[in-house]
């Protein structure tokens, strides 16, 4: 009988695998990787890939919900710490400082699922809710910003969160053709000085 291994070392071992999914399919790409080309960068068995995913499409989806939940998870802590509006654009618009590589291969990965998104309806529907989240969460914030007398009235905050994500994405966009930390950065402080023109 083969030896029974504790929930830890599973969780473990699937971890790995979407750690090593982000490493190929951010090499890579989506539709050039293969399970193989995985378990390679895993250094574990095939079995063990399919004791945990059933396809390559099944952990691309299990990576894409951990990230989402990840991500959410940390900016709503870290936003809840903050108690003004505009410090809390400032600080959403900054947390891609500095930008290093991990996030540097996340982004990659996920503009892989942005275009994947048009075969898969999974896909489209995770990215679909995550987008939906995160721009209501921005407009949730400029809304308390014109509350607390920090953003001008007369802005519509529907408007204001579209182009919020409009730059956002168009920077990170760009980032896909080889601008490096320090020009990322740059058009980073270049979006918050245009956002807080706008509100302010």
């Amino acid at each position: 009988m083969a030896p029974r291994i504790s929930d830890e070392a599973k969780e473990e071992r699937r971890l790995t695998l979407l750690d090593a999914a982000l490493e190929c399919f951010s090499v890579k790409g989506y539709y050039a990787s293969t399970v193989d080309d995985i378990v390679s960068y895993s250094k574990l068995s095939k079995g063990s890939f399919y004791n945990y995913f059933e396809s390559k499409e099944d952990i691309f989806i299990n990576l894409l919900q951990l990230n989402k939940e990840e991500t959410l998870q940390m900016l709503q802590t870290n936003l809840d710490k903050l108690n003004s509006p505009i410090e809390k654009l400032k600080y959403w618009i900054n947390s891609d400082i500095p930008y290093d590589l991990k996030k540097k291969k996340m982004m990659r990965t996920h503009i892989e699922f942005w275009l994947y998104s048009t075969d898969s309806p999974d896909v489209q529907h995770i990215l679909k809710d995550r987008f939906d989240v995160m721009f209501a969460m921005t407009k949730e914030i400029i809304a308390q910003g014109q509350q607390a007398g920090e953003f001008k009235q007369d802005i519509d905050p529907e408007k204001a969160s579209a182009m919020f994500w409009a730059l956002h994405d168009g920077i990170w966009l760009h980032v896909t053709i080889g601008y490096d930390e320090e020009k990322v950065e740059e058009r980073i402080k270049e979006m918050e000085a245009a956002m807080l023109a706008y509100l302010t």
